[in-house]
């Protein structure tokens, strides 16, 4: 394990990979990336070890051959994703389980090559995502990040984990869920790593000592299959041995929940970047109570979750009003106050001109209504949503409102749970 590949040992790119592992909680599908696979391999692998102490994780190759996961594999079978994307070859068949550690598996690259187009276009990926959500489980593919449709696989699935690049050439677009720019500095407790990451009983298979308590479940048709058990005595010492080397190990040097670059740039100049900020509470339900509470009396109100201080805590900010010109926002301030929603010395203005942008309404006959309607959809469902009206008629619906990319993460997350696409995009118009 002292090889040293792209700036670090490998398992100084696992140590990073299980460092951010807590970040992926949420998810159950995601895109590990790198313009070196291998160093991304060994990120996933790292993801992957972690997750397993908790649901099932399946690794998938989407490079082709790559020797981290490879050298987990203990047959000879050749057959993998593109046979299943191109021929019809069950999932369950190309799943292999890994000796030592339980609840990973590992999808091979397959018997043709696997880069391409046609198999990271394939809308399989959209049902296998779902799939695993449905069973809490994790799947990680491995994909270099100059791949043939690569934005279209990431935009079927949950998002990626960029590591040591600063874009996604493939992708430039896509969701960043997580940034590994570098390994963890490992060298002081060589030791440590090398116990974590060595199977504890080469001879035994721990998904055969799972084997009657395990439940089996097929995901999709002729889909992945899993064994959804108890971890048994092997992984329970592997889980407690990874607790503490964890504990040793500095962070990795990581970025979390990313979004996207906005969609419209040429519009920053003319963006609607003033507003007013009536609340910070440190939870959602009291920033909720007051947008609830005075939903009437705001135009354009909207809560904005937002990291605040060097622990990057979340804060729960009520905003309203949405302006290209600070003193508009200061009226609005002044006509709070005097109406008593705010305190003589409450509120203030700040410039966000970034949103999410979650859906749009076309100029036509009855548009006030049509928006209302549309916004309705969404506070129906406890999601901050607003419209910001368009010189062309229609109306942009918008989520929360930031200073910066950095800042919208969490908001982000939310609406792609409750199953949206929002697009980062600085926020124009004014409100209806």
């Amino acid at each position: 394990m002292n090889e040293r590949i792209a700036g670090g040992r490998p398992v100084a790119w696992e140590d990073a990979g299980r460092q951010i592992a807590p970040i992926l909680g949420a998810y159950a599908a995601v895109v590990v990336s790198s313009s070196d696979p291998v160093v991304a391999a060994h990120v996933a692998l790292g993801i992957a070890r972690a997750e397993t102490t908790r649901r099932r994780v399946v690794l998938g190759d989407l490079v082709g051959d790559l020797a981290p996961l490879q050298s987990l594999l203990v047959d000879d079978d050749p057959h993998g994703i593109s046979d299943s994307i191109l021929y019809g070859v069950s999932f369950n068949k190309i799943g292999r389980p890994v000796e030592g550690t339980a609840n990973l598996l590992v999808m091979p690259s397959g018997t043709e090559p696997v880069m391409t187009a046609e198999i990271f276009g394939s809308s399989r990926w959209k049902r296998m995502g779902a799939a695993y959500a449905e069973a809490g489980a994790l799947l990680l593919l491995v994909a270099k990040s100059d791949s043939p449709g690569l934005g279209e696989l990431i935009d079927q699935l949950d998002g990626a984990v960029v590591v040591r690049d600063s874009s996604l050439p493939g992708a430039p677009s896509a969701l960043i869920l997580a940034r590994v720019m570098s390994p963890t500095k490992t060298l002081k407790v060589p030791f440590l790593r090398d116990v974590d990451i060595t199977p504890l009983h080469t001879h035994r298979r721990p998904i055969a000592v799972a084997g009657g308590a395990a439940i089996l479940l097929v995901l999709l048709t002729g889909g992945v299959m899993f064994l959804r058990g108890r971890p048994d005595s092997e992984s329970s010492v592997a889980a407690t041995r990874s607790t503490s080397i964890a504990a040793a190990v500095p962070s990795a040097p990581v970025d979390s929940l990313l979004a996207a670059p906005p969609v419209n740039p040429s519009e920053s100049a003319s963006a609607a970047a003033f507003a007013v900020e009536l609340l910070v509470a440190n939870t959602p339900e009291g920033a909720n109570f007051v947008l609830r509470r005075d939903n009437a009396s705001l135009p354009s109100a909207t809560l904005a979750p937002t990291p605040i201080g060097p622990e990057r805590t979340t804060w729960y900010k009520v905003i309203a009003g949405a302006y290209t010109r600070r003193d508009e926002a200061d009226s609005l301030l002044r006509a709070l106050r005097a109406s008593k929603v705010l305190n003589d010395s409450a509120g203030g203005i700040l410039r966000l001109p970034l949103a999410l942008l979650v859906d749009s309404v076309g100029s036509q006959g009855g548009i006030d209504e049509a928006v209302a309607g549309a916004v309705r959809k969404y506070t129906a469902q406890r999601l901050p949503v607003y419209a910001l009206m368009q010189p062309d008629g229609g109306a942009m619906l918008y989520a929360g409102a930031f200073d910066s990319a950095a800042n919208a993460g969490e908001l982000l997350k939310t609406l792609r749970e409750a199953g949206l696409r929002p697009a980062l995009a600085y926020r124009t118009g004014r409100a209806p």
